[in-house]
């Protein structure tokens, strides 16, 4: 019997050592057995998953295109992967029809909705192009990725944005500015291999 590498599925599903074992060492003829088989499935999501990856990271994905998509998500309180053209709707209102209360005079705004004189309708048209350029499952991946990046403050009750930046203080919004920052964004997708 060959050796088999839990690592993967550990890092990935959280399924516990001891679990997987126990799956793996069931017969495989059994017919009420789904554990070895889901184990298959796993490990074949893992490598769709990696090669998958590999496909975004060929297109080149800016980060300032990365922090923008995560922004959104962030900002509109998405915690699940919305269908691509409920994405691109609401990427649109968000993008392009910026609100103009005292918040969003922030730096951290301002790098959301440049001014008028600053291309914010070429950030949205490239995004748009990247989107629709995606199969289903390359866009699946990249906006999971985006929502993982996201949980964290998603986890602290005191960072949550259900409503955008209405009623955010200044220290909040510096707060945002530090971890949506480009370096973050850069670091985050370099280690999830999306990014070179």
């Amino acid at each position: 019997m060959k050796k088999v590498s839990y690592k993967p599925l550990l890092e990935r599903f959280n399924i516990p050592r001891p679990t997987l074992i126990e799956w793996e060492k069931l017969p495989k003829s059994d017919d009420k057995n789904w554990r070895t088989g889901h184990i298959t499935y796993l490990r074949e999501q893992i490598e769709v998953e990696a090669r998958t990856k590999d496909e975004l990271k060929k297109r080149i994905i800016l980060p300032n295109e990365l922090f923008l998509i995560c922004a959104h998500l962030f900002l509109t309180y998405t915690k699940s992967t919305p269908v691509k053209d409920e994405f691109k709707k609401s990427f649109k209102d968000f993008l392009l029809n910026p609100k103009k209360s005292i918040e969003y005079q922030h730096n951290f705004a301002k790098r959301i909705w440049k001014d008028e004189n600053n291309d914010r309708y070429g950030d949205y048209q490239k995004i748009m192009l990247l989107i629709d350029e995606l199969t289903y499952f390359q866009y699946y991946l990249l906006i999971r990725l985006c929502l993982k990046f996201n949980m964290k403050f998603f986890n602290n009750e005191n960072l949550i944005c259900s409503k955008g930046l209405e009623g955010k203080t200044w220290q909040e919004l510096h707060m945002y500015d530090k971890e949506f920052s480009l370096k973050k964004i850069e670091d985050y997708f370099r280690y999830e291999e999306i990014i070179f």
